[in-house]
């Protein structure tokens, strides 16, 4: 019996373990902790959306502004959001370009007045001319320009990003 170790031996030898494994689980979940704070503070950066095909480069050779629409999935955390938006293609000097339909003012949707040739805000009475600045009044910008491209005959327009 000389090889048994005492009771106060083994109590002192139980709590060292109970300690050091405590120790370690509260290291362990406060890791996980920090781990998940600098993800949620940090942000997970929402990728770019893709650009979106809306047609052939002929549909848009006309001399005014052509409705489209663009359509496409944004991540949104665990979840893919579908987004729609109406836009303008035009033809300028430089080749086609892409406007929104989102009113600089309030963000309205405006519509294309061919009568008058400018794009009118229904809500306060913007207007913008065909290249999208400002022709009369509260809106404080032009409207947004999206970025287009051509592949292959088909025109492609990337979505504005909006938080």
């Amino acid at each position: 019996m000389a090889s048994e170790i005492p009771v106060a031996a083994r109590a002192e030898t139980r709590r060292g373990f109970l300690a050091t494994f405590i120790g370690a689980a509260a290291t362990l979940f406060s890791g996980a902790l920090a781990a998940i704070a600098a993800r949620f503070l940090g942000g997970a950066r929402p990728s770019r959306p893709a650009p979106v095909a809306i047609g052939p480069a002929d549909l848009f050779a006309g001399a005014g502004p052509v409705e489209a629409v663009l359509a496409w999935s944004q991540p949104d955390a665990y979840r893919f959001e579908k987004r729609r938006e109406r836009i303008f293609v035009i033809r300028d000097a430089t080749g086609l370009a892409a406007l929104s339909s989102t009113c600089s003012h309030l963000g309205c949707s405006v519509r294309w007045d061919a009568a008058s040739r400018l794009f009118r805000c229904p809500c306060h009475g913007g207007t913008y001319r065909p290249d999208g600045s400002v022709a009369g009044g509260p809106p404080p910008a032009a409207l947004a320009r999206l970025p287009i491209e051509i592949r292959a005959g088909q025109v492609f327009v990337s979505p504005l990003e909006r938080a």
